[in-house]
């Protein structure tokens, strides 16, 4: 079983930075006021919830240590935090590490490792678009997924090859 050790620090970071990236573009593609919070929550929930998983590296990936490094690393790659970041450009960035992390993990761990990577990232993306309703008034009406969200969890699926998970 492949652990941070078994990647170069390039490496891990990339991989580190993964599920946050695809978190925020998920955050971002139906993003709306109180909402928003509600997501965050969600994003850091999702990786909270994997620390106890029986693969190394998912339980690696989502120790409060690297939490926290993820995020010093990923507020400093987009620009501080007077930098707002596009949907666009989240989603576009998302979706290019979740291919390259996914390369990373095939090219040194198991199927089975790769597998429960795989589902890490898209539970999170779930776990976020799920979070609060999107329009509406108040919490009244909307959708629970945006159209903006259903499209990123569609992107992301494929770019997952998970076929088989249920739609959010």
């Amino acid at each position: 079983m492949v652990t941070k050790n078994d990647f170069t620090p390039a490496d891990w970071k990339t991989l580190r930075d993964t599920q946050y990236l695809v978190g925020f573009a998920t955050l971002l593609a139906g993003s709306s006021g109180l909402a928003t919070v509600k997501e965050m929550i969600a994003l850091s929930l999702g990786i909270i919830e994997n620390q106890g998983s029986s693969i190394p590296l998912i339980r690696d990936l989502t120790s409060r240590e690297e939490m926290e490094q993820a995020q010093a690393s990923l507020k400093q790659s987009l620009g501080g935090a007077e930098s707002t970041p596009t949907s666009e450009r989240m989603r576009v960035r998302a979706l290019e590490q979740t291919r390259l992390s996914l390369s990373l993990v095939g090219a040194k761990g198991s199927s089975e490792e790769l597998d429960a990577f795989r589902r890490l990232l898209y539970g999170i993306a779930e776990k976020v678009a799920n979070a609060a309703r999107e329009g509406g008034f108040l919490g009244f009406g909307g959708k629970q997924i945006s159209d903006d969200e259903r499209s990123f969890l569609d992107d992301l699926r494929n770019n997952l090859q998970l076929e088989r998970v249920k739609r959010a």
